[in-house]
């Protein structure tokens, strides 16, 4: 970690980031801060050395958006908006095979986890509610139909983890009592069987816990005062 920084090359050419509190709020919707969420967001896409942001309207569900042409700058009066404006669909997702661009998901205790094929990356928001409806998997198909090959990687980001990430009987019905750990679940371990089963030949688990390391939002934690933390993947 530099500067607050998390970065990582995937196979095929593909970076990802994923940035703590330090970086700031990435939101400008919720949370401390938000009315300087474009400003943060702009200074990610810097850090990326990528032309412009693809993000989504995050509504916990399994919709992945194909970026196949480049975004227009949001309109507005971001400092330098270098970022697409939101897509008119919900998409908790944003993948693409385009160079220059990044795809984007915020989080404050779901999983952001970046996928990387030969010639695609994506980004994906995965909560509990996304991971049961099959946003991975939703993932991992928008790669395959934009990659040149059969091979992906995919790295599990910051998230809510086992030892702080207690949830009600709802959840734990939702994955069949699978990870459980008393009144806990394992989120992370979910996504990695998820990955693993839809033919991702390598997960990188960062087994960070937003919950109760205080480098990074969380929902949890401080409930409305919370602010995200952005992943970010793109070609290189």
């Amino acid at each position: 970690m530099s500067n607050g920084l998390l970065a990582f090359e995937l196979a095929g050419g593909a970076h990802a980031l994923f940035s703590t509190r330090a970086h700031g709020n990435a939101s400008s919707v919720g949370g401390t801060d938000a009315e300087h969420g474009a400003r943060v967001r702009e200074h990610l896409r810097e850090l990326a050395h990528v032309d412009v942001l693809a993000r989504g309207y995050q509504v916990h569900g399994a919709v992945v958006h194909r970026v196949r042409d480049r975004p227009a700058p949001a309109p507005g009066s971001d400092p330098d908006p270098r970022e697409s404006a939101r897509p008119e669909q919900h998409a908790d997702g944003q993948a693409t095979a385009l160079r220059g661009v990044g795809a984007m998901v915020l989080s404050a205790d779901c999983l952001p986890v970046a996928l990387a094929g030969e010639g695609a990356v994506a980004m994906v928001h995965a909560g509990w509610r996304g991971l049961a409806a099959g946003v991975l998997q939703a993932g991992v198909r928008a790669v395959r139909e934009l990659a040149q090959g059969p091979r992906m990687h995919a790295i599990i980001g910051p998230g809510a983890g086992a030892c702080c990430y207690e949830v009600g009987e709802e959840v734990h019905l939702a994955f069949g009592g699978a990870h459980r750990h008393g009144r806990s679940i394992d989120l992370r371990g979910i996504a990695r069987e998820l990955l693993l089963a839809e033919g991702v030949q390598e997960v990188l688990d960062l087994e960070l816990c937003t919950i109760c390391d205080e480098r990074f939002f969380s929902h949890r934690r401080e409930g409305a005062r919370a602010g995200r933390q952005a992943g970010i993947a793109w070609l290189g």
